[in-house]
């Protein structure tokens, strides 16, 4: 009995060792001694940051200029290290306005090297019904002509000419006796003159302002700012000097032309073909042509009649002049002179 307690002792006692030899063996995150023993907790993996991508929603063909952002395009969250801040927008704003030079295929990113800046020709608006599309013409103007530089790129403006028509006219002045076959035959004498009038008619109405090109200020070397030289006299920058007349080619004395006439710029206009050559025409007869400032929204088309002296009479009953008696000085009152009048003490009322 005593041997067979021992083997059993000696039993319990490997299989004690055993079991502490696996437990260091398993485990070897387990550290003894001091203060107990603490496990480490194995770390998770980094999280890679989301951003932003433009990319098309739809097919976009090459040529076309990107108005519509929320349409053709959509924004998508992809990996930053999927996002090349050279080359990828992520913002529509960023895109739209762009002009495309290549195809984009729907659900591709959208890249700076595939956009440019677009050139005037796809500014145009397209075409209206029953109307062909409009073509962009150059007009110069000033601020009487301009509407006093109010007008701003997208505005919608009408287009008044005014011009000077000559008319011959045949005036008999008298009858004189011409011999004829011993006859004295009377011919009436008639004297002929060439009187001018004016017309003012609307001739265009809608046109959209594209663009205005202002000329450049020169800087001189040591940082001042010189003014533009005064434009060259033209039909569609009509001129006033300080006192408010208008400065025309044969007037006498006028004074130097007004400040508010100095200033000129461009503006680039929606025509379309038949409109400028009505301007052209206007512009080759030295018409005056002005600009009209159309309010927001407003696209209607006004039938009008235009204005000239005889219109104004029996259209809008503007009284027509007659001509007044000469007045005929006697020679009393031509060398008699009148004496002096002396004024009257003031009234208080």
């Amino acid at each position: 009995m005593r041997r067979g307690g021992v083997l059993i002792l000696l039993i319990g006692l490997i299989l004690i060792v055993g079991a502490v030899a696996a437990l260091l063996l398993f485990q070897p995150e387990l550290i003894g001694g001091g203060g107990g023993s603490a496990v480490a907790t194995p770390s998770l993996p980094t999280e890679v940051p989301q951003v932003d991508l433009v990319r098309a929603r739809v097919d976009i063909p090459a040529n076309t200029v990107i108005e519509d952002g929320l349409t053709l395009l959509e924004v998508v969250s992809v990996p930053v290290t999927e996002f090349n801040q050279d080359t990828n927008f992520s913002s529509i704003s960023e895109v739209e306005g762009q002009l495309t030079i290549r195809d984009l295929r729907a659900g591709a990113a959208i890249e700076a090297a595939a956009l440019t800046d677009p050139g005037l020709s796809q500014q145009l608006p397209t075409a209206e019904p029953d109307r062909n599309r409009d073509k962009a013409y150059p007009f110069v103007v000033n601020n009487l002509s301009g509407v006093a530089d109010q007008i701003k790129p997208g505005d919608f403006v009408d287009i008044v000419a005014t011009f000077n028509m000559s008319r011959r006219q045949v005036f008999p002045t008298g009858v004189q006796f011409e011999e004829v076959n011993g006859q004295q035959i009377p011919q009436i004498v008639t004297e002929i003159t060439d009187p001018t009038f004016t017309a003012t008619k609307t001739i265009v109405q809608r046109a959209q302002v594209l663009r205005i090109l202002r000329p450049q200020v020169a800087v001189s070397e040591d940082g001042e700012e010189s003014e533009p030289e005064a434009p060259p006299p033209s039909s569609s920058l009509p001129q006033v000097d300080e006192s408010g007349q208008p400065i025309t080619a044969g007037s006498e004395g006028a004074g130097t032309p007004s400040s508010l006439t100095t200033g000129i710029w461009t503006l680039i206009l929606a025509v379309n073909n038949q409109e400028v050559e009505l301007m052209e025409f206007a512009l080759a007869t030295d018409s005056r042509l002005v600009l009209v400032l159309r309010g927001a929204g407003d696209t209607d088309f006004e039938s009008t009649i235009g204005s000239t002296y005889d219109l104004l009479v029996s259209e809008f009953g503007v009284p027509l002049p007659r001509a007044l008696p000469p007045r005929v000085v006697s020679e009393d009152e031509a060398f008699t002179p009148d004496p002096t009048q002396t004024p009257a003490p003031t009234r208080v009322p």
